[in-house]
């Protein structure tokens, strides 16, 4: 059996950025965070620690996003590490990281990474 949490449209206000101005200004990031896990077909959800505790992937997420970090796929990379260092038996994570309105010539366009490990 497969188990899938998700944690999406999680705003924050962050310093990530190649030029100096990201770093003084900041901007407004959106991350999803996927998780997989492949359970036991008989596992019963009884408790918070049978289950992956998505209270502390977000914890996870909002630390990292603190960092200012020159790119966003670094920050993506961290939070993905941390989680599966932090959770056992996971088949797949995916992290998406929506920078909105970049510095540069994008016209209010948003960048946005995805990063899956396997």
């Amino acid at each position: 059996m497969n188990l899938q949490i998700a944690l999406e449209n999680m705003e924050f206000f962050s310093y990530h950025g190649l030029y100096p101005d990201e770093k003084v200004t900041g901007g407004k990031y959106t991350v999803a965070v996927y998780i997989d896990e492949q359970c036991a077909e008989n596992k019963e959800f009884k408790g918070i620690n049978e289950v992956i505790n998505y209270e502390l992937v977000y914890d996870i997420v909002k630390k990292e996003m603190e960092i200012s970090r020159d790119l966003i796929e670094e920050v993506a990379s961290n939070i993905m590490r941390n989680i599966n260092m932090t959770f056992s038996n996971l088949e797949n994570i995916t992290v998406y990281i929506t920078k909105h309105n970049p510095a540069g010539s994008f016209n209010g366009a948003n960048a946005k990474v995805k990063l899956s490990l396997k």
